[in-house]
């Protein structure tokens, strides 16, 4: 028995070293393989990347805010009916309508704001128009409520802002279309909402633009990867603008130790690290709009910008002082510094 197992445990340690092996390198991974050669060229000292932290975001319940419910009489029955909101009254007072998430509490109020739209332009009596024009102002005046409890509260929203705890993976864009055409539809959606186009509000799909942006948790491994990034460079900057160019070629002299700098720098650094942070750069070019725009007026976006738009800033500043050295190296040593 024992000789039939031990060649299938081998075989299993195999192919999981195997798959392992096969695995796509992440932001994080790019920056520490080339981290590890400039490290051996220029005996720099051993990083360990600490990502500054940002305060930890409010949970959804305590930003949730309560909703003012229309309350009919007996008085009002008949004209529920004769306007056909008896469903939609329904649905509010099941079950499951007393237990609504965010997103859904606010479709709902779209929907009887649309019908109530629909019922102002029927062929009803005096009476029954002077109400229909009572409930639709009390609701135009809550569904701002409705919008912000979706913003703020819903889980799959609150889980990309407190970031992901992967990282994109370069050269690979799963997920980015996704994710921005989600974006644009919650985006569409508040414009629609502020210019009270209560019927195609109402056919948006909030839960579809949601379940893109839970099933590829992009702004939450862009969030991620931005930080890190950021992180990575403000650390090993320090360590490498210590070196003065000049000292890698004594009387002008070219070493082996520039020919091996200049294949780190053509094919790792331009090759690589540069090429996958233009990725993070378009990402976030893209994406952090949008979001500012949805979150501008909400108590979330100074949190959303130490999230997305500090970072990126911290990065593109700390690339800047990067590439600076390598361009002193290059007018410094006899070593043509260009992308290969």
């Amino acid at each position: 028995m024992l000789l039939s197992i031990v060649p299938s445990i081998a075989l299993s340690i195999v192919l999981l070293a195997s798959l392992a092996g096969c695995s796509k390198p992440d932001s994080q991974a790019k920056l520490t393989d080339y981290q590890q050669r400039l490290t051996r060229v220029l005996e720099l000292d051993e990083l360990t990347v600490k990502v500054e932290p940002v305060p930890v975001l409010p949970r959804p319940s305590k930003l949730r805010q309560p909703l003012p419910d229309i309350r009919l009489d007996l008085r009002d029955a008949w004209a529920s009916r004769e306007c056909g909101l008896d469903q939609l009254i329904g649905e509010r007072n099941s079950g499951l309508g007393r237990v609504f998430q965010p997103s859904m509490q606010l479709n709902y109020e779209l929907r009887l704001l649309a019908r109530l739209q629909q019922c102002q332009q029927q062929d009803i009596s005096p009476e029954l128009q002077q109400q229909v024009a009572n409930w639709l102002a009390e609701k135009q005046q809550s569904v701002t409520v409705a919008l912000n409890n979706m913003l703020l509260a819903d889980d799959t929203l609150s889980q990309q802002w407190q970031g992901s705890k992967q990282q994109l993976i370069a050269t690979e864009s799963t997920g980015f279309v996704e994710s921005s055409s989600a974006l644009n539809n919650l985006l569409g959606l508040t414009e629609l909402v502020n210019q009270q186009q209560w019927q195609q509000a109402a056919e948006v799909d909030i839960e579809q633009s949601l379940a893109s942006l839970y099933q590829h948790d992009f702004p939450g491994k862009l969030q991620h990867s931005l930080r890190y990034s950021a992180a990575w460079f403000s650390q090993l900057n320090p360590q490498l603008l210590a070196i003065a160019p000049e000292s890698l070629c004594p009387r002008g002299q070219n070493t082996g130790q520039l020919g091996i700098l200049t294949t780190v720098f053509r094919k790792f650094f331009i090759g690589e690290v540069q090429a996958h942070l233009a990725e993070l750069r378009r990402y976030q070019n893209d994406l952090w709009p949008l979001i500012a725009q949805l979150y501008r007026d909400t108590p979330l976006y100074p949190a959303l910008q130490q999230r997305y738009q500090q970072p990126a800033e911290q990065l593109q500043q700390q690339l800047m002082l990067h590439v600076q050295w390598w361009q002193q190296l290059n007018k410094a040593c006899p070593v043509g510094l260009t992308p290969g």
